[in-house]
């Protein structure tokens, strides 16, 4: 027996709704994002006193 309930197609709104949640948990702005930059600063910063400084 299939217990997944099967849904019919969205709404304009519906659809406008779910898209605007994933581009706030997937953008710049959300955990994620400010994860990455902050990983990609952190490897920028270091390179440049590599380059800089050497080993």
């Amino acid at each position: 027996m299939n217990q997944t309930p099967t849904r019919g197609l969205l709404t304009p709104a519906e659809e406008f709704k779910y898209a605007k949640l994933a581009m706030e948990w997937y953008g710049w702005g959300s955990p994620i994002g400010l994860g990455i930059a902050l990983v990609a600063l952190a490897a920028t910063a270091l390179l440049f006193r590599i380059a800089i400084f050497g080993f």
